[in-house]
């Protein structure tokens, strides 16, 4: 049921930016999360009380029904900060089981929910094209991790243009 959400979501945003009229000739990158094995999003606080829970023996379904909603909000935060950055205009941000993307993200988020630190959001960008991994970086919010990721998006999508264009 939360991945039905969750993909119901995603397609709805998704829609969204592709309802907007784009300009001729500019080509929209489309972002994608990683699918790993793991969330493509992981609270790495509640994935290391899990495999401590898991190694102990005791029971972790509780742990693990805690870090999908937590994984679950994570990632709307990043979707809304996604929606809410100019950085990410014109960059087409896909559910799972749509079209392949251009570039994929995974997120890992660490002290989020720690009282007295600051949240540390670390993120991996690959180009599909490539193969090639973008240098990682952290930022201290949901919507700072968006801005970068887009960013950095933007600048591997117009390297590769660049690259493209040239005799």
């Amino acid at each position: 049921m939360k991945y039905m959400l969750a993909i119901l979501f995603i397609a709805a945003l998704v829609v969204g930016q592709i309802s907007k009229s784009p300009e001729a000739g500019i080509k929209h990158p489309r972002l994608g999360f990683t699918q790993t094995q793991e969330d493509a999003l992981v609270d790495t606080d509640m994935f290391d009380e899990q495999k401590y829970i898991e190694e102990s023996g005791s029971d972790s379904s509780g742990v693990k029904t805690k870090r999908s909603a937590h994984e679950m909000t994570l990632t709307h935060e990043f979707m809304d900060g996604f929606n809410q950055v100019k950085e990410c205009d014109g960059i087409v941000l896909l559910g799972a089981g749509t079209q392949p993307s251009d570039f994929t993200v995974k997120i890992m988020v660490d002290s989020h929910d720690t009282p007295g630190q600051k949240p540390v959001w670390v993120w991996i960008l690959r180009n599909t094209s490539t193969k090639k991994l973008v240098p990682a970086d952290s930022e201290n919010s949901a919507k700072e991790a968006a801005r970068a990721v887009c960013g950095a998006v933007w600048k591997q999508a117009d390297t590769d243009h660049t690259k493209k264009a040239s005799p």
